[in-house]
C-alpha cells in the first residue's frame, strides 16, 4: 500500500498556502518574481523550490483575481499587493489566528485523522519548532520586547514543566 498522498490534492493545499505567503511577502514591499522564488526557497530551507513554471501561473491567477498587480520595471516583472489582496490576507490571518487560539477544539479531529502515535510525534516536533521560533523572535525584537516575550514564555514553560513532572511521578509510582 502506498503511503504517498494523492499529489494533486496535496499540491493544491501547498499552493493555497503559498498563495497567501506570497500575499504576505507583497504586503511588506514589491518583489520581482525571482525574488519571491528565492525568498520561499530560503524560508523553507530549500524544502520548497518553487519553479518559475509554478510561480508565474500562480501570480497570473492572483493578478486575475485582483489580489496583486504586476507591471514591468527595468525590463523585469514586479508585483505588489492590491487593497483586495490586503483584505484577503487579513482575513486568512484572522482565520489562522482563530484556529491556533482554539487548538484544543481541533485536537480530537487531528488525533482521529493521523492517529495517537503520530500526534505524539507531531507534539514533540511542535515543541521543538516553538522553541526555535521563540529563539528567532527574541533575536528580532528590541531588548524590552524580547525580555517580555521570554518572561511570558518562562511562566508558560514553568507551568508545563510542573504538569510534566507531576505526570512523570504518577507514572513512575505505578
Amino acid at each position: 500500500m502506498s503511503t504517498q498522498l494523492p499529489s494533486k490534492q496535496f499540491s493544491g493545499t501547498l499552493h493555497g498556502l503559498m498563495r497567501f505567503y506570497v500575499l504576505h511577502l507583497l504586503s511588506k514591499r514589491k518583489y520581482y518574481g525571482y525574488e519571491i522564488m528565492e525568498t520561499i526557497r530560503e524560508k523553507t530551507g530549500g524544502a520548497w523550490n518553487f519553479s518559475s513554471g509554478a510561480l508565474y501561473p500562480l501570480l497570473k491567477r492572483m493578478e486575475r483575481d485582483g489580489l496583486i498587480r504586476g507591471y514591468s520595471e527595468d525590463g523585469r516583472n514586479v508585483y505588489e499587493i492590491t487593497e483586495d489582496g490586503k483584505a484577503a490576507l487579513a482575513g486568512v490571518k484572522d482565520k489562522l489566528s482563530s484556529l491556533l487560539e482554539n487548538w484544543d477544539n481541533y485536537r480530537g479531529i487531528l488525533e482521529d485523522f493521523v492517529g495517537r502515535d503520530q500526534l505524539v510525534k507531531l507534539s514533540l516536533i511542535g515543541y521543538q519548532n516553538q522553541f526555535r521560533f521563540l529563539k528567532d523572535a527574541a533575536k528580532l525584537l528590541e531588548p524590552a520586547e524580547a525580555s517580555d516575550l521570554l518572561r511570558r514564555a518562562k511562566v508558560e514553560l514553568d507551568s508545563q514543566l510542573i504538569w510534566i513532572n507531576d505526570r512523570l511521578n504518577e507514572v513512575n509510582e505505578k
